[in-house]
């Protein structure tokens, strides 16, 4: 009897030994499989922040370049208040763009503010055998024009950096891809399928008169297709510049606005015939068309601006009429 009772509570034994042995290896393994799940939480956690941080920095790198490479375009402090990158997206933004006036102008104005640019490509656009860019839209374009104490606009010398910078970029690039072993495809034909200025407002400082000698220009939106270059994107986003102030400038000349000295009108088609060097034949005739795809609206505004530019031509010499006069015929479908 006794013997029975010693097996008895040895089996007992053995089986409380065995459920406490189970019981502390489902705890391990809960531990395990716990501090598994938070190492996996930590890891996607660490991935996230290098994402995120990576893109923050790439945007901070861009709007770096670009204010970069606008004050070397056109010679003015460039600033940008912030660019994002849209690597899933395929959208970019670059907003709060300000180009200081150039020296001798006015300081406490800027020459160009921006409200934003949008630019729909993605990573794929830049792979090819051409760098393909759909859209850019620029909006809130406002543009300050004025005159210097020697006479002549600060647009001109605005166009005369971008003619001199534009030339010495194309001419690196043909430079580098003329040496020996040089990358295929460094300088990659860019293309912008469609350029929007839009919401573009012109100042007309101390030039014709207004409230406190400023006269405000509301344009038509306007818009370019086919921009193209064979620099790449370096020497596109300089053209672009040049597009973008040509067009604004040619269609200040077509609003025919009362009150234009044919000194004025002058020095803003010498800043469109600098800047149509500058960008080259195919990007000056996209300006005219663009320029003519407004015309309708652009004589609205001379309408309800003044009679337009006649009167100011009067006593200007023939050469002054004849290169203003010349510029609006092109700008209408009629000389080129």
């Amino acid at each position: 009897m006794l013997a029975v009772q010693t097996g008895n509570c040895t089996r007992r034994t053995r089986r409380a030994k065995a459920r406490i042995v189970a019981v502390m290896r489902n705890q391990n393994q809960i531990r395990r499989g716990g501090a598994l799940k938070k190492a996996l939480i930590a890891i996607v956690i660490l991935l996230v922040v290098v994402v995120v941080g990576g893109v923050l920095l790439l945007d901070t790198i861009a709007r770096t370049a670009i204010a970069a490479a606008g004050t070397h375009a056109l010679g003015s402090r460039t600033t940008v208040a912030e660019a994002s990158i849209g690597i899933a997206s395929a959208k970019t933004a670059i907003r709060g763009l300000e180009v200081d006036n150039p020296k001798g102008y006015a300081q406490d104005v800027k020459f160009v503010k921006l409200g934003e640019i949008a630019v729909d490509a993605g990573l794929s656009s830049f792979t090819g055998d051409k760098i393909v860019i759909d859209r850019v839209a620029i909006s809130n374009l406002t543009v300050d024009i004025e005159k210097g104490a020697d006479g002549t606009l600060n647009v001109n010398a605005i166009a005369n950096n971008l003619k001199k910078v534009t030339g010495e970029d194309k001419a690196k690039e043909e430079e580098k891809a003329s040496q020996p072993g040089a990358p295929a495809g460094e300088s990659k034909e860019a293309i912008i399928r469609e350029l929007r200025l839009e919401k573009i407002k012109v100042n007309l400082r101390n030039l014709v008169g207004g409230k406190d000698g400023v006269v405000e220009v509301k344009l038509p939106d306007i818009v370019l297709r086919d921009l193209s270059s064979k620099g790449g994107v370096d020497v596109l986003a300089s053209e672009v510049s040049g597009v973008v102030i040509a067009s604004v400038t040619q269609a200040v000349i077509a609003a025919n606005i009362q009150g234009l000295g044919a000194d004025v009108l002058g020095g803003l088609q010498g800043a469109v015939d600098g800047i149509g060097q500058a960008i080259g034949g195919p990007l000056k005739d996209a300006v005219g068309k663009g320029i003519e795809g407004a015309a309708g609206a652009l004589k609205d505004i001379g309408k309800g601006l003044g009679e337009g530019v006649g009167k100011a031509l009067e006593g200007a010499g023939d050469a002054v009429k004849k290169g203003v006069g010349d510029a609006i015929d092109g700008i209408f479908g009629g000389k080129k």
